[in-house]
């Protein structure tokens, strides 16, 4: 049994039907179940990391286990230091956790510097682990909805840099791999697209998908962190993320051949993501 932590996120929505195409039995957690969309053939299961007591049902004959924790609504660091303890206690064989490239480049912002620490929980938890660390996702781009379809344009923080983007299926897919086959643990894996591409290019791109042109609008990033406060960010989600933009940066074009090596294929490209995401670009 793999259990699964995000299972209702940007990458856990993947992984759970990935490793279940895979033949493998999937216990997803989620904090309610009746408004979780989760692919019907998995088990799933309330749980709350902020809730440590509650944790050890839930690791009831797993073997296997995807940590992925946003820390929403409490403290990050914690939350997976309770569910390696959890996974430890129950004799779990092998954990594979979702960090980031940040920690890689030995970034200093503080969303590394989390991931970082995790990371050594991690390894000192006891059970077998495996490390995935994504760059930036390109469903980040899901952002600009608001401005194309009132708009047609989407505004770009000034000096953004060229960024070889993952798709969350290349990540997902990698994990469900790692989750289901040997010779991964103890690997540290860095997961990128196969190019880096600028956003004007990703602009025009997902102009191409749409059929319509697009204006690409540059801003300081004083008007960014409005939009991004005006949309409900809080204020602290929103400066994190800049700090690690700005930590990035010099970084963001590296391109690893992870995916390639591991999946037997080219990663998904830009093109490949605007042009199912479309849809959700249109009024």
């Amino acid at each position: 049994m793999i259990l699964v932590f995000g299972s209702t996120g940007k990458v856990g929505r993947e992984l759970v039907p990935a490793l279940l195409d895979r033949g493998a039995s999937v216990r997803a957690v989620t904090r309610d179940p009746s408004l979780a969309r989760v692919d019907p053939r998995a088990e799933v299961v309330a749980g709350d990391l902020e809730v440590p007591e509650s944790l050890p049902s839930l690791f009831d004959g797993v073997d296997r286990v995807f940590l992925l924790v946003s820390g929403r609504g409490g403290d990050g660091l914690a939350q997976e230091r309770s569910a390696l303890a959890a996974a430890a206690h129950a004799g779990v064989a092998h954990v594979v956790k979702l960090s980031t490239t940040g920690v890689h480049f030995g970034q200093q912002d503080g969303i590394s510097l989390l991931h970082a620490e995790a990371e050594q929980a991690v390894r000192a938890a006891g059970p077998a682990w495996t490390i995935l660390r994504p760059t930036t996702f390109m469903d980040n781009r899901y952002a600009w909805q608001k401005s194309v379809i009132a708009e047609n344009t989407v505004y770009i923080t000034a000096g953004e840099a060229d960024s070889a983007m993952v798709h969350v299926r290349d990540i997902a897919e990698v994990a469900a791999l790692v989750l289901t086959t040997d010779g991964h643990e103890g690997r540290t894996y860095p997961l990128t697209g196969g190019e880096a591409v600028s956003s004007r290019r990703q602009v025009e791109i997902l102009a191409e998908a749409l059929g319509r042109p697009l204006k690409y609008v540059e801003e300081p990033e004083a008007a960014t962190r409005e939009r991004m406060l005006g949309f409900g960010w809080p204020a602290s989600s929103v400066d994190g993320m800049f700090a690690l933009k700005r930590e990035s940066a010099e970084y963001e074009k590296v391109v690893f051949d992870t995916v390639e090596r591991l999946l037997g294929r080219a990663p998904l490209t830009f093109a490949d993501w605007a042009r199912e995401k479309a849809p959700f670009f249109t009024a």
